[in-house]
């Protein structure tokens, strides 16, 4: 998808001095990824604080 937007160029650069990502694009679509995976984990977490998840989340992580 083709888009057009103003960045804010300082963040731009920090972004991609700490991420050693080369591309605007490539920087956005990271992003957008680093985005998503944080509201799926806060998800997670409210199901899991919901009281509708019985289990133990140790047992759940030492059977990997």
């Amino acid at each position: 998808m083709r888009t057009n937007i103003e960045l804010d160029e300082v963040l731009v650069k920090k972004a991609m001095r700490i991420t050693k990502i080369t591309t605007k694009k490539a920087l956005i679509n990271k992003a957008l990824e680093e985005l998503i995976k944080s509201n799926a984990r806060k998800g997670m977490l409210e199901y899991i604080n919901s009281g509708v998840w019985e289990g133990s989340l140790k047992e759940m992580r030492a059977m990997r």
